[in-house]
């Protein structure tokens, strides 16, 4: 098992590795715009420009790896870079679990780094200007006024993007589900891709429905936080079984 996480984490190595510089240079230009200081008109707009350039390659690094992984199961499936891979003597458990591992590692880890990484530059930022304590008092109150319970601290914020994070997962599996039931039951069937697009549809709605129906209240409190995060969990295992089902019984490659 641990060689074929290693073996998925080779074919996405490439991609991470442009996220990851990308968004060092990013920070690296953030950080000169503070090393400069306020006093600069263009250190000031170097700070805000990459500022808003981190959120957006967190956001969209986050989905891309994702993304990445699904895209790479198709191919797996569907392309001469999966025969080798299904020829080795894995069942499809085996092979769809390394997958499933290997995404949600890697999605842990950046989401980690990430979070680090933003608070690292918060503190430096504000501490720089001398307004921490502003800052966070205005995203209290602007929790506040959305109705939530969230805590605007370390604790409250970690907690968001850990379950932002798990329902991600959540939904990479069931886009894994329906790419394996187009691919072994549905190829070359009409209809077949909006079909697939329905059911994965049908299930993100679905996991959502009994997010809320457990926890019914949204981004209320830590602990709803984290029941939505664990649900989360739960249905993509479910997810994968039924996925790694359909492989093992239907998949010819």
């Amino acid at each position: 098992m641990k060689a074929l996480i290693h073996y998925e984490f080779r074919k996405t190595r490439t991609a991470k590795l442009i996220v990851l510089g990308i968004t060092l240079v990013l920070e690296l230009g953030f950080l000169l715009g503070i090393a400069v200081g306020e006093g600069s008109r263009w250190a000031t707009d170097l700070m805000g420009t990459t500022a808003v350039f981190l959120v957006l390659a967190a956001m969209a690094g986050t989905i891309f790896i994702g993304i990445q992984s699904v895209v790479t199961l198709h191919r797996d499936m569907n392309t001469k870079q999966g025969y080798m891979l299904y020829m080795t003597p894995r069942n499809s458990y085996q092979i769809l679990g390394a997958k499933f591992l290997e995404n949600g590692l890697s999605l842990l880890l950046a989401g980690a780094a990430f979070f680090l990484l933003g608070l690292l530059d918060v503190t430096l930022l504000f501490s720089r200007v001398g307004e921490l304590e502003k800052l966070w008092e205005a995203a209290r109150q602007f929790m506040q006024m959305l109705g939530s319970e969230v805590e605007i601290n370390v604790q409250g914020v970690a907690t968001l993007v850990f379950s932002m994070l798990c329902s991600w997962l959540a939904t990479i599996s069931i886009a894994y589900l329906a790419d394996i039931l187009s691919s072994a039951l549905l190829n070359g069937k009409k209809f077949n891709g909006l079909i697939s697009f329905l059911f994965f549809v049908l299930l993100s709605l679905l996991m959502s429905w009994l997010q809320r129906l457990i926890a019914p209240t949204n981004l209320a409190s830590v602990s709803t936080l984290m029941i939505q995060a664990v649900t989360a969990l739960v249905y993509a295992t479910g997810m994968y079984f039924a996925a790694a089902y359909l492989m093992d019984h239907y998949l010819s490659v």
